[in-house]
């Protein structure tokens, strides 16, 4: 909801990602001090493009976060219809504290990232970074070991489509995991999906931890039927889980969040959980 000067409100402002830049219909909204640091789109230039965009575009997002300042609230705008490899590694080295990658563009012009080897990875290692509306394929290789992996606070995850599995040879291991230093990531208003071929976990959290949230998410793809879509293995505390839909898709499912013989705590609220156990929902 914006508000004018005076405390009235304007109208309301529905957004589509939680951190410093929001992205909203009416344009992306940046903090004071904050700047476009690039836009990126894998097509370059295209005809009308305005002077800003065009003076300030690149091809790769590796690119664009070259761009950024550490920690004064920098966005990389990923513009409609870029599509990226993600081979191994390195695509995000050049990450910084407080960068927002914000993708524009829905449907079939949503901002693709695929990865297409089993070492391709992202790595959150820095704090307060917010990735939002991307689609991330997941299922680009056979067995892709640890696809995105947080290690620093603060992290945010909101507003992807994130695909886990495209077929029993094309999939992840790990989809996404909370690691040491991932105090207060969350995973925001995504939709995670897959076929039925199942992946070892989709969310792991392994460390001990605080503060991690998941919440308005969707979760319909399969995992191993007794590690679930969230996996715990840690003693994790002050979980918030709230406002998902989970279904594991898996032949004999059993399980859509497991907690591991660990001291965990938190809260789990207003959700609703598919298995197929007996071979029916």
């Amino acid at each position: 909801m914006l508000k004018a000067p005076d405390g009235s409100t304007m109208f309301d402002m529905p957004t589509a990602c939680y951190g410093s830049a929001v992205r909203t219909p009416y344009g992306i909204l940046l903090p004071p001090g904050g700047k476009v640091a690039a836009f990126v789109r894998s097509t370059g230039a295209q005809n009308n493009d305005d002077s800003y965009i065009k003076g300030n575009q690149v091809a790769t997002l590796a690119a664009g976060l070259k761009r950024v300042r550490a920690g004064l609230g920098d966005t990389v705008v990923v513009l409609p219809g870029h599509t990226e490899t993600v081979s191994d590694a390195t695509m995000l080295d050049e990450l910084e504290t407080g960068t927002s990658i914000l993708g524009v563009g829905r449907g079939s012009a949503m901002p693709t990232f695929t990865f297409a080897a089993t070492a391709a990875q992202w790595t959150l290692d820095k704090a307060d970074v917010v990735v939002s509306g991307l689609r991330l394929d997941l299922g680009g290789a056979n067995g892709v070991t640890k696809a995105i992996i947080c290690t620093a606070a603060d992290n945010t995850i909101a507003g992807c489509d994130i695909i886990m599995a495209t077929s029993s040879s094309l999939d992840a291991v790990i989809g996404i995991e909370a690691g040491a230093g991932s105090t207060r990531f969350a995973l925001l208003g995504s939709y995670l999906r897959g076929s039925t071929d199942a992946v070892t976990d989709g969310v792991k959290i392994v460390s001990a931890v605080d503060g991690i949230e998941i919440g308005n998410c969707r979760m319909q793809f399969a995992a191993t039927e007794v590690n679930g879509l969230v996996h715990v293995t840690a003693a994790a505390t002050n979980l918030w889980f709230h406002h998902n839909s989970f279904a594991n898709i898996v032949a004999s499912s059993t399980a859509c969040i497991v907690l591991d013989d660990v001291a965990s705590t938190g809260l789990f609220e207003h959700q609703s959980y598919s298995t197929l156990n007996n071979g029916t929902v």
